[in-house]
């Protein structure tokens, strides 16, 4: 089996991965009425402060769009607030509420109760081989990125 091959495998294993935790959080969460795209985020809100939606889309690397959507969902839920920006009249900053402080740290009791029983089941020295994996991937794909996906 070729390198190639073996990457081609373990991409397809994280998107599988990715694709359950969403699946998984969502049931979690259920009962918040957060879903997964809006824990990303309550979750980039609560551990970098308050945000414009367009840098928060670039830091996920998905559309300005997806980003606006699920923030119009959490300010409907008085989750997050919009407060004004004096450097951009029309991008106002976006950060968590009280409320929304509190149902991000749920969550993450939640969460880390999960995580424990999975990284008993693992071990430490797979999940850090892995954790060192993915970043050398993510490192490499980014240099890609910034030589506009040519190789060489």
């Amino acid at each position: 089996m070729s390198k190639a091959h073996t990457l081609y495998q373990v991409i397809r294993q994280v998107r599988s991965c990715f694709n359950q935790l969403k699946v998984l959080g969502d049931e979690l969460h259920q009962d918040l009425g957060i879903t997964a795209s809006m824990r990303v985020i309550m979750e980039s809100l609560a551990d970098d402060g308050e945000q414009t939606v367009p840098q928060i889309a670039r830091a996920k690397g998905v559309s300005r769009e997806h980003i606006q959507v699920n923030v119009d969902e959490l300010l409907s839920s008085t989750l997050i607030t919009l407060r004004d920006n004096p450097a951009h009249r029309r991008s106002p900053f976006v950060a968590l509420t009280k409320k929304g402080h509190a149902a991000f740290k749920e969550m993450r009791g939640r969460e880390t109760k999960v995580l424990e029983l999975l990284a008993h089941e693992l071990g430490s020295e797979p999940l850090e081989k892995t954790a060192e994996t993915l970043a050398q991937l993510r490192d490499s794909l980014v240099k890609m990125q910034v030589k506009g996906g040519r190789h060489g």
